[in-house]
């Protein structure tokens, strides 16, 4: 939901936006057998993530959004980190959001940051531009008409 809100904000001010919901995709889990670097970048498992880089590589914008579970954040997000080692060296330059929800209290997604945070370090000079944090959130439509669901909107409308 709050990713929608920054898409919508975004468009209405003329960006091109795709949204990629990464638990709808068949991505695998990194295998860590390195045949990436040994034949270019190219990782061996045949799945959506090759879709996801190449959107990826195109974007100037990158939205990470992912609700906590158990203090961390989903395994869809940390798979797609974990397979973009094809080209960590090449993650280039990017404008970075952060939108994350918990069922719990703030605390609890500031240590969940830690993989989004080490990705992001990764990229070539694109500190945090925003951050949208919704607290103590255990269903999504808790958000609509909250504080956080407008600034959404208005954090996209802003780029």
């Amino acid at each position: 939901m709050l990713c929608e809100q920054f898409r919508k904000g975004a468009m209405e001010k003329g960006h091109q936006v795709e949204l990629v919901r990464l638990m709808e995709l068949n991505i695998g889990f990194c295998r860590a057998c390195d045949a990436c670097m040994r034949n270019g970048g190219t990782c061996i498992l045949k799945d959506d993530m090759t879709k996801v880089l190449e959107l990826y590589q195109e974007a100037d914008v990158l939205v990470l959004s992912t609700p906590v579970y158990f203090y961390g954040i989903s395994a869809p997000m940390k798979t797609f980190i974990d397979r973009t080692y094809p080209i960590w060296q090449h993650l280039g330059k990017k404008e970075v959001y952060y939108i994350v929800s918990a069922g719990l209290g703030l605390d609890i997604i500031e240590r969940s940051l830690g993989d989004l945070d080490g990705f992001v370090d990764h990229l070539e000079e694109s500190p945090v531009a925003g951050r949208i944090y919704a607290p103590n959130v255990m269903d999504s439509g808790l958000v609509y008409n909250t504080d956080v669901y407008y600034k959404a909107y208005e954090m996209g409308f802003a780029l």
